[in-house]
């Protein structure tokens, strides 16, 4: 009896092998057919963006909402880590961030589809914007690099929640009370994007182990911003009349240096190293 067990335990575990060499091969193929289908999504969508010179939010919705769909029916996601990320990186922080942005004329949204500001400030087109791009965001990294070790919501989402209502609540009340030339900074792109990126340097010193996750991150939706970026100019979407470091000429529009860095660049890394530290595990 214990010849035979000892034979059969290593046959056990050779097939066990096998099959998840099996499953973790199909889950790897699929993922490539997955990643064709967006990409072919995409490219339509920015087309039709292209094409019909659409306004940025219309091209967003085409952009972004079939492959949010596809990736949402594909695979079940984690619906509770995704709305805490959408409502509090998206919505909170973006309101903030793109609030100062706008004050400050660091850029400004030229074609609306809602033809309101918030205060004659901020437009509604940009909160849904960002609301729009944080699920991309997620959606994307949850499905195709993010290996859901732990499907509970993080403690950390406390210090995310907090701090950004308040924030948002001391935007207003500074621009109501003491005036939006208190909220100007100079340079406000270079200023914002530099107290962004604070987070994922240290995430990559913290927790180095997700520099790859960061790097296939970043270079993915490097990508997919670049085109956004350039049909949105070609389309006269927004402009920048505001005061940066330098700019970039490329297929003759022309944008800022920041732009490139914090938006095309880093926009994305930084939203996937606040939600592994506020919403996710960081594994």
């Amino acid at each position: 009896m214990n010849k035979r067990g000892g034979r059969s335990a290593p046959f056990l575990f050779s097939n066990m092998q096998i099959y998840y060499d099996i499953m973790n091969y199909m889950k790897n193929y699929m993922k490539k057919i997955d990643f064709c289908i967006i990409l072919g999504l995409f490219i339509i969508g920015t087309t039709l963006w292209l094409h019909f010179n659409l306004k940025p939010l219309f091209g967003a919705l085409l952009g972004i909402l079939p492959i949010v769909f596809y990736l949402m029916i594909r695979r079940k996601k984690n619906i509770k880590k995704i709305f805490w990320a959408v409502i509090i990186f998206g919505g909170l922080f973006g309101f903030v961030f793109d609030f100062i942005q706008s004050v400050s004329k660091a850029w400004f949204v030229e074609r609306l589809v809602i033809p309101w500001r918030i205060f004659g400030i901020l437009p509604v087109d940009d909160v849904i914007g960002f609301l729009l791009m944080t699920l991309f965001i997620v959606v994307c990294y949850e499905h195709f690099i993010d290996d859901e070790k732990n499907r509970k919501v993080s403690k950390n989402l406390i210090w995310a929640l907090v701090p950004s209502i308040l924030a948002t609540v001391a935007i207003i009340l500074i621009f109501l009370f003491v005036g939006p030339e208190s909220l100007k900074v100079s340079y406000a792109y270079l200023a914002g994007g530099s107290v962004a990126i604070i987070l994922p340097i240290f995430m990559s010193i913290r927790k180095p182990k997700l520099i790859p996750k960061f790097l296939i991150t970043g270079v993915f939706f490097s990508v997919v911003w670049f085109v956004a970026e350039i049909i949105a100019l070609k389309t006269g979407a927004w402009s920048f009349p505001g005061e940066y470091i330098g700019t970039v000429s490329v297929f003759s529009v022309v944008f800022p240096l920041e732009e490139l860095f914090f938006w095309v660049m880093l926009y994305a890394v930084t939203i996937v190293s606040y939600y592994e530290l506020f919403i996710d595990d960081m594994k």
